[in-house]
């Protein structure tokens, strides 16, 4: 029986298998696999070809004992239970049809074909891009910290302002300002200096992340920084000031310095 020599999507059924050890040490199933028919795009279903061979190595599991996807596709396509790999090697898959792919050889420049996979003999043999669910995306939001940063709709109203030094204040009237002047020229003696330290009373203070990430909100409109752009820089002020991602482990004093930090480079005081 000549070898398959041609990439493409098959179907065919297992002449003979067996399970051992692969050069990593970890456990794989080995099939001799046998095409009856290939699948066909410009007809768009499966044609018969002429008996074709080619064999599988699939590793079944990896590091610290981990299945790979391999795994999930034995057991689904042989309905093995995964309990026991000396049952997988004695069991009957000569009489299950399967689908498998087959590729150019990527480990050896020969010119030579491999097996990527097996599926069961329904799957769709085109591809089609793949993309998560709306439960899985939100968990990929959470995992990299782009959940925590809000979302632009259902924005809870903040319950009131914190309190952050160095926040520009609301110009007062010109009345307002002379009424201020004229009430300081009265007091007795000169205004007192400002302290040695006071720069540094304006950098200290602690708040939550999501009264920093309001409190952001509020200060800059989305006019002068768009949502993604806040995000970017909210990003990054939590590498600069934690030294890594946003992972639930900052302090309140480092949430108020990631909150003053967005706000020092991103609207002036």
């Amino acid at each position: 029986m000549s070898l398959i020599d041609k990439a493409g999507v098959y179907l065919g059924f297992a002449t003979s298998h067996g399970v051992d050890e692969s050069s990593g040490g970890f456990p794989q199933l080995v099939i001799d696999c046998e095409a009856t028919h290939i699948y066909d795009p410009e007809v768009e279903d499966y044609v018969e070809v002429d008996p074709q061979e080619l064999r599988a190595w699939l590793v079944l599991y990896g590091k610290n004992q981990k299945p790979l996807f391999n795994c999930d596709d034995v057991k689904k396509v042989f309905s093995w239970g995964g309990m026991s790999f000396q049952t997988l090697a004695e069991m009957d898959l000569s009489k299950t049809r399967f689908m498998f792919r087959v590729s150019p050889n990527t480990y050896k420049d020969d010119g030579s074909m491999q097996i990527d996979g097996i599926d069961v003999d329904t799957a769709s043999p085109v591809r089609s891009i793949a993309s998560l669910d709306t439960e899985d995306l939100q968990n990929l939001d959470k995992k990299f910290g782009l959940a925590k940063v809000g979302k632009k709709t259902d924005k809870p109203k903040p319950t009131g302002k914190p309190t952050v030094p160095g926040a520009s204040k609301k110009k007062t009237t010109k009345e307002a300002d002379e009424k201020k002047t004229a009430t300081e020229a009265t007091a007795s003696g000169p205004p007192a200096p400002v302290k040695a330290n006071a720069k540094k009373e304006e950098d200290t203070g602690s708040t939550t992340r999501d009264d920093a990430w309001k409190y952001i909100e509020e200060q800059i409109p989305e006019a002068a920084l768009s949502e993604e752009n806040r995000a970017v820089a909210w990003n990054e002020a939590v590498e600069k000031i934690h030294g890594g991602p946003d992972d639930d482990t900052l302090t309140g004093e480092e949430w108020y310095k990631v909150q003053q930090l967005v706000l020092n480079d991103n609207i002036p005081f």
